[in-house]
């Protein structure tokens, strides 16, 4: 084995150091240096560190431009990061075969996390790509999540917005406080979306099932505005949330949002 591919893990992590910042230095912090090369530290060490230094040594033999290698050493930056974030909250890894070859196929850890590379290498918005790492994290957490799941959330993850996931986590939000008796009742003063653009992306997350719009006498006309009175979460747009860890957004930009939307008082 040569020395690249002993310490290809820590290589890829500092690649993505630009978007990642000091949470890439935390997670080299904790890489454990051994005579098989790098790996990383606790429990879940061994079986995570198989998993990212296989798919990192096919990394090392493609063309990527170097934005590309900056997406993707973020992306395995903030996917271990929240699995040892996991680990210190008592969320052990999967006991299933996840992490298993079944048939002489790869482990679905593997498919999985080559899913979650190649969205965050093409992703141009990249504020979403530490909740894509968020996402492989909490999929290697929960064994609910098949391999056909995984890939159907990467690809809704792929075809949204940052502003989209904000506007599910504002909602997200408002159903908990909604729950816990806090939500007040929305006055007159503002009480629609009416900007097209946001509309556009809230009538997108509706045709994929993430909020609920009840049908309205419109004329059929998406374009009109959203009361927000009946706008609503559903279950599955509140288990996207939970599974890309959607609440780690910085509060500063969900309020940016809510000045705008008025979606939660």
């Amino acid at each position: 084995m040569t020395n690249d591919n002993k310490n290809i893990i820590k290589e890829i992590i500092e690649t993505g150091s630009e978007i990642t910042g000091c949470v890439g230095g935390a997670v080299i912090a904790g890489l454990i240096p051994g005579p098989v090369g790098i790996v990383l530290g606790g429990a879940s060490g061994p079986i995570i560190t198989k998993v990212f230094k296989a798919l990192g040594t096919e990394i090392k033999e493609r063309f990527l431009s170097p934005r590309e290698s900056i997406r993707i050493g973020a992306a395995y930056t903030f996917a271990i990061n929240k699995i040892k974030e996991n680990e210190t909250k008592g969320i052990p890894l999967r006991k299933d075969n996840f992490f298993d070859s079944v048939d002489d196929n790869r482990p679905a850890s593997e498919e999985v996390l080559e899913g979650i590379i190649l969205t965050s290498q093409r992703e141009f918005e990249e504020l979403k790509i530490k909740y894509l790492g968020n996402l492989y994290a909490n999929i290697c957490s929960n064994q609910d999540i098949d391999k056909e799941h995984a890939n159907q959330l990467i690809k809704t993850a792929n075809s949204l917005s940052f502003r989209q996931f904000c506007i599910l986590q504002l909602l997200n939000e408002r159903c908990i406080e909604s729950q816990e008796l806090k939500f007040k009742i929305r006055g007159s003063e503002k009480w629609e979306v009416s900007l097209m653009d946001i509309i556009s992306e809230i009538r997108d997350l509706q045709q994929k099932g993430l909020v609920f719009i009840p049908t309205t006498y419109d004329g059929g006309d998406n374009s009109s505005p959203i009361q927000l009175n009946k706008l609503s979460i559903t279950k599955s747009g509140l288990f996207f949330c939970n599974t890309l860890s959607l609440e780690t957004i910085e509060k500063e930009k969900l309020n940016k949002l809510n000045e705008i939307t008025s979606i939660k008082e």
